[in-house]
């Protein structure tokens, strides 16, 4: 038996995969499929197909000089108050990103993962997470990490796609379809710390990320273990300055996480969490 992994969305965060991937290929702690959501799917279909799972190989493809300008003015941070004046449909064309995608990946396709591998986006129309499964990598990647208002949407068989973290950000209902065995997600969130809102464009916007928040516990919620980035402070999702940080927080995490993935694949396939949460409770006794 294996696991079946569920890779959340988070920018730069993402680089926390990378090293909870490697330490489970170290360890030989099988992988029996993969989703992933945005920065998500990036990792599972570099596990996937076999690629080194090396920060700087990610950092030197998908370098955007156009992201790194919006990141560094602080461009990024103030998205949603500048696209309501900005006359314009989405902030950057996000071609560095979009070009190192096929660079990685070339002409592989999702049909020819030697596992099991859903990339998930969102339509834009409806919310629902789609589940790509065939077609090329790089483009699968384009949709599942289109940010609305920050990058465009991607045309899909006739769909409107956008960043998968709109409808499931850490993608567990389309992990749990791909194959049988207990679901490890991964959330690799920044921290939440709800501040009383000083205008109406605050409040709308505290009130949009409260139900991002609850629509992610409700996806962990169906997870048989879950690991969670829990960075002390806020990384913004393009500070690529951040990288090592992240990837050392991420490597600090399936350490900690490793004795009870072991103890979740020897133990009879538990129906949701409380399995392991219980595990939890008697260790630390």
């Amino acid at each position: 038996m294996g696991l079946v992994v569920a890779l959340g969305g988070g920018g730069i965060r993402g680089i926390a995969h990378l090293a909870i991937l490697e330490a489970l290929r170290r360890e030989g702690i099988p992988i029996r499929a993969l989703a992933g959501s945005s920065a998500g799917a990036l990792a599972a279909a570099m596990y996937a197909f076999d690629l080194p799972l090396d920060p700087q190989l990610v950092l030197q493809n998908l370098y955007d000089p156009d992201v790194e300008r919006l990141a560094q003015s602080g461009t990024l941070r103030q998205m949603a108050r500048l696209v309501a004046f900005l006359r314009k449909p989405h902030l950057s064309e996000g071609a560095g990103l979009r070009s190192g995608y096929a660079r990685l990946f070339g002409e592989r396709r999702l049909e020819e993962s030697p596992i099991p591998l859903a990339l998930v986006a969102a339509d834009l129309r409806t919310g629902e997470a789609v589940a790509l499964r065939e077609g090329l990598v790089s483009e699968a990647l384009k949709a599942s990490s289109a940010i609305p208002s920050v990058f465009p949407p991607v045309v899909w068989d006739g769909r409107l796609l956008v960043d998968g973290d709109v409808a499931e950000k850490v993608p567990v209902t389309v992990a749990r379809s791909l194959a049988a065995g207990p679901v490890l997600a991964v959330d690799i969130s920044n921290p939440y710390p709800p501040v009383e809102p000083k205008t109406a464009l605050e409040a709308a916007l505290q009130a949009g990320e409260a139900s991002r928040r609850r629509l992610l516990q409700l996806a962990l919620d169906k997870a048989d273990l879950v690991i969670r980035l829990d960075p002390p402070q806020a990384i913004e999702t393009f500070d690529t300055r951040q990288a090592e940080y992240i990837y050392q927080l991420g490597q600090e995490r399936i350490e900690a996480a490793l004795p009870a993935i072991r103890a979740l694949l020897r133990a009879p396939a538990p129906a949701n969490r409380r399995w392991w949460e219980g595990w939890l409770r008697r260790r630390a006794r």
